[in-house]
This record gives C-alpha cells, structure tokens and sequence, in this order.
C-alpha cells in the first residue's frame, strides 16, 4: 500500500524511537477510498518535533515550513515527494492512534477513521482551496470506507471540528 520510501522514512523514526501515525491521502486510501495523492503526510507528537526535525536533516530533508505541520522535501532528488508531518500534542496522538476494530493492524501504524474525518472537516473549516479535494474524501470515505459511523456522530464531529451545522449539511447535503 505505502510506497518503498515512506516505509524506509517510517522504520528510520521507529529505530529511533519517534512514534508516527500515516495521515492524509494514503491513510484515505488505506481506509478505503483510493486516490492519487503525490505526498506522504504523517502525524508526530509535538513533544518530539526537535527529535524528528534532526532526524529528518540527518536523512537528507531540508524543512520549508514551519507551525501545525513542518514539510519536508529531499535535498538530493527534486522529484521526490515532499514528505510532512503534522504536530500534534501527545494526548491528541494518543487517541488517533487508538485502531479501529473493524480493520486489521497495518505494519505502519494508521490514524485512526474518526481521527481521519475530523482532520479532513477542520481542513474545510478554513482552507476554501482546500473544499474540492478534502470535501471529496469525506464524502468518500463515509460511502465507501471500511468503517461507518452515524449522522449524528458525524454531526458530533462537525460541530467539533468543523463550522458546526454548515460543514455537516455541505458533507451531507453540498449546501
């Protein structure tokens, strides 16, 4: 499922002792809606974002930005895919991570379904470029992922996350 690199990227984190979570657009796919995606998005705990950012210099990546997510791109091979990771606080990574039951253990760890969707929502939330490809997955995911859950979870999760009752009828209803 994940590319020979990402994988590589991944064991590199765990001998070093950094947690990581596949987030974005193969954790989509790993959910059960494939599409292209031309990155490889990860979550990490913010209490190891020094430890993390080293690592990945000692790798061969040079960071080009900087907050809720740092990306990453290969110094030596322009083609390669930019590789990000995004900083979340250790209960937060602690809860994404928690699998969901219907799906078999991935040899990388996956965020989890729930998860997933609410970062997919906040993404609507603020990112108007953002609403074709993550309104898309949302979608998607809630027709043809591996798990299900109810509108009123999803509501839950809108109200959460997203701009409450709007972003549920745009999921919904595209109102």
């Amino acid at each position: 499922m994940v590319p020979d690199f990402a994988q590589s990227l991944y064991r590199a984190f765990e001998r070093e002792g950094i947690p990581l979570l596949l987030a974005g657009g193969w954790a989509v796919c790993h959910h059960g809606y494939s599409r292209l995606t031309l990155d490889v998005d990860w979550v990490c705990a913010r209490s190891n974002e020094e430890r993390a950012t080293a690592l990945m210099d000692s790798l061969g990546f040079d960071q080009s930005t900087d907050g809720m997510a740092a990306r990453f791109k290969y110094r030596k091979v322009l083609a390669f895919p930019f590789v990000d990771l995004i900083w979340v606080d250790d209960s937060s990574f602690r809860r994404m991570s928690e699998p969901d039951p219907a799906l078999p253990a991935e040899s990388i760890p996956v965020i989890n379904f729930r998860a997933l969707l609410a970062m997919k929502i906040y993404a609507l939330k603020d990112h108007d470029h953002r609403q074709g490809k993550d309104l898309l997955d949302i979608r998607s995911l809630l027709d043809y992922g591996h798990c299900k859950i109810s509108d009123s979870e999803l509501l839950e999760l809108c109200m959460r996350y997203g701009s409450g009752s709007t972003t549920f009828n745009l999921i919904k209803f595209n109102q």
